[in-house]
């Protein structure tokens, strides 16, 4: 019902919320203000005290150098010296007239102190006077007696500059202790102030979100239910404010929905039952033949060409296409078949009473041929005459499909098949040809339910520098475990990911993996780079950076990042400049990139040119030909010498014997893989084959290295080898 009392509206409360934060903001500033003023008040005081030492000490420098021009002057006096009485006299009246300076800006502080230090100077100035007076008479007692007065006086003076000039330094001690104490008070109070009005800020946006997220997750949980055709539900309140807005559509909505699901089984243009309606009437089918182990046919019907009809004449011409088409099966089909419009220009016939034995596909076959032959008939549009033909897929159940899903994409198959072959004609989803498509279809299903199951599996083949007997890396490779099939290598499903457009998917899993076990063993203290497979697709799409973006951070003990990219030959042939882009910005972030299968594509020399390349992998074919084969020796041998001329690593791959290695290594190739080592292992498994081989004393070798697994597993995979 509508509110009595009518609510602030939410642009009411977000104005009161900034004015809230603002004024807390105004508040805490002012609090920062009054503490740089109290700072810059108690520096100026500071600097006053400071002045007052100065001076004082200033003061004290000044007697000490009267003082010592006092003495020079006497000492040229009894020399009896007029060149040096000159000078003496004069530096003696530039050291009083110093003191005197020093004595009266002292004054401005002190004052009491100032006048007595003149007095005492007086009194001493008259001594020297008198001393002087008795060296010019030559009288000795006179001398040491007014010498003797003079030196008191200055002492005098001395000692109340001294005095002084602690004084001031004690008193500017204290003072700093009572401002350092006050600084901390109102650092402290303003802390205080900050944190309250943190608080207070937090305090209020809860309060005003809270207000606004409260009827908005309100009025979101009513359009949940009635999306999922739950209309008998409490609605939220028509108020007079947004949320009474969304409440008043949300009403709207529900009424439109009722009416929307009263048509949602029956296409708008031809009046036939939809996608929806044909998957529930074959599930219910299903159900009722399985019981009963009847057959139906599915044909699943596509219009040849029909994207030529929308280009020239339009959409609308495509609509009355479509329908016309509707009328023909209609009448072309049997009168007892369930007719539907899968979607675009592809419908779909259900029959149910299939003869038996050998005469059911002869029976669906001329089924076919009749639709095909009335609805090649000329059909009439304005001035032209436009050919209609359509393909033809067959799928039966239980053959070719126990499932919805099964069934559809059988037919599906099928009517691919049909278009492949030349159109304008029928193929059954049994045929060699469909059922290899269907086939893939469903490996391509599995695949992705696979990789929601987490049933890929990385396992990583090592790196093996022969030369030190160390272990510098690893390549990862995915493998399926595959909860019927077992432990499937890439052969199996690596082409069908790549024709499904799943490549991608899985080629970001394999890396996150990676990535995830090579950030484990760092943090174990082992070390490792692991080298992952990029397919084309990765490359093309660019999505690789922000995935490389998002990754966690490289443990501390490592400099560079874990993980370095590999990409074949051929993979690079249809390579843009958008591509090049992408593999110098993952160069950039500090990633390798290696070249794999290195000598079996057409221009290898210019991919070492254009692109980022840091390593280079010499391809198996080359290394199993070597000890029969002088070409392969020699491109092996050239392959080194450009690697060492442009400071690229190589390896050597498809390592299976020991003279493998051994010529391998004669021709400078230290970094080596393959079976002669060890083949793929998942992750457990190469820790501990690791630990064996770092505790061996030589290089261990495995002695099956022809092994079956490897042959079918890890044979060259194209372009997408992962």
């Amino acid at each position: 019902g509508i509110m009595k009392r009518p609510p602030l509206n939410v642009r009411t409360r977000l104005l009161a919320l900034s004015l809230g934060l603002l004024a807390l903001l105004g508040c805490a500033c002012l609090a920062l203000g009054a503490l740089v003023v109290r700072n810059h008040d108690s520096q100026q005081q500071q600097s006053d005290w400071y002045g007052r030492f100065e001076r004082a000490f200033a003061a004290e420098q000044a007697l000490s150098d009267y003082r010592d021009r006092g003495s020079q002057l006497s000492a040229s006096m009894l020399a009896r010296d007029p060149t040096a009485q000159r000078r003496a006299e004069s530096e003696f009246d530039s050291a009083r007239l110093a003191l005197d300076e020093r004595l009266t800006a002292l004054a401005r502080i002190e004052p009491v102190n100032a006048d007595a230090a003149r007095t005492t100077l007086q009194a001493a100035e008259e001594d020297r006077r008198q001393l002087h007076e008795a060296m010019l008479g030559g009288n000795r007692s006179l001398i040491t007696q007014h010498s003797t007065a003079l030196q008191q006086n200055l002492d005098r003076i001395e000692t109340q500059l001294h005095g002084l000039s602690l004084h001031e330094q004690t008193a500017a001690a204290s003072l700093f202790e009572l401002e350092r104490q006050h600084d901390r008070r109102a650092l402290d109070l303003a802390m205080l102030m900050l944190l309250l009005a943190a608080a207070g800020a937090v305090a209020l946006t809860a309060v005003i979100l809270r207000s606004v997220l409260s009827p908005l997750q309100r009025t979101t949980r009513a359009m949940r239910e009635v999306s999922l055709g739950n209309t008998a539900i409490e609605m939220p309140p028509v108020t007079p404010d947004e949320f009474g807005d969304l409440a008043y559509a949300l009403r709207q909505y529900r009424d439109h929905t009722e009416r929307l699901r009263r048509i949602a089984y029956h296409d708008p243009l031809t009046g036939l039952g939809n996608r929806v309606r044909l998957e529930e009437q074959v599930q219910r089918l299903i159900e009722r033949l399985r019981r009963s182990q009847g057959q139906f046919a599915l044909m699943f019907v596509d219009i040849d060409n029909f994207r030529a009809i929308n280009d020239r004449f339009g959409h609308k011409a495509g609509d009355r296409y479509i329908y016309e088409a509707n009328l023909r099966l209609r009448r072309f089909m049997p009168s007892d078949a369930l007719l539907c419009r899968y979607g675009g220009d592809k419908f779909t016939i259900v029959l149910e009473r299939l003869a038996a034995g050998t005469d059911r596909d002869a029976q669906l076959q001329e089924q076919a041929d009749r639709i095909l032959a009335g609805l090649s008939q000329a059909y009439p549009f304005g001035s032209h005459l436009l050919n209609m033909s359509v393909s033809i897929g067959i799928a039966v159940f239980p053959d070719d499909g126990e499932t919805v899903e099964q069934i559809i994409s059988s037919g599906d198959a099928a009517v691919y098949v049909a278009k492949k072959q030349g159109r304008n004609t029928a193929r059954f989803a049994g045929t060699r040809d469909a059922g290899k498509l269907r086939r893939n279809l469903a490996v391509a299903n599995d695949i992705r339910r696979g990789i929601e199951q987490g049933e890929f599996e990385p396992h990583y083949q090592p790196v093996i520098d022969v030369d030190r007997r160390a272990i510098v890396g690893a390549e990862v490779l995915m493998r399926w475990n595959h909860p019927e099939r077992g432990l499937l290598p890439p052969s199996e499903f690596i082409h069908v990911a790549e024709e499904a457009g799943l490549i991608t998917e899985l080629g970001e899993l394999c890396l996150r993996m990676a990535y995830a076990q090579a950030q484990e063993w760092a943090i174990r203290s082992r070390p490792l780079r692991v080298a992952v497979n990029l397919s084309v697709r990765q490359v093309h799409d660019g999505k690789i950076l922000e995935v490389l973006r998002g990754l966690p951070p490289t443990p501390s003990p490592m400099p560079n990042p874990l993980l370095e990219f590999e990409l074949t030959e051929s993979a690079l042939l249809d390579t843009t400049d958008y591509s090049h882009s992408v593999l110098s910005e993952i160069k950039s972030l500090g990633y390798g990139i290696g070249l794999d299968d290195f000598g079996t594509g057409y221009s290898s020399f210019s991919y070492l040119q254009r692109l980022p390349i840091d390593k280079i992998k010499i391809d198996r074919l080359f290394v199993t030909s070597m000890s029969h084969s002088k070409e392969a020796s020699a491109i092996v041998s050239a392959t080194m010498t450009l690697a060492q001329t442009l400071n690229l690593a190589v390896v050597g791959e498809g390592v299976e014997t020991a003279e493998q290695m051994r010529q391998l290594r004669l021709q400078g190739c230290r970094l080596q893989q393959g079976y002669l080592f060890t083949g793929p292992l998942p992750a457990a498994a190469f820790e501990a084959w690791s630990d064996r081989f770092e505790q061996a004393d030589a290089l261990p070798l495995v002695s099956d290295a022809h092994s079956p697994e490897r042959a079918s597993s890890d044979s060259a995979l194209g372009l997408t080898r992962l």
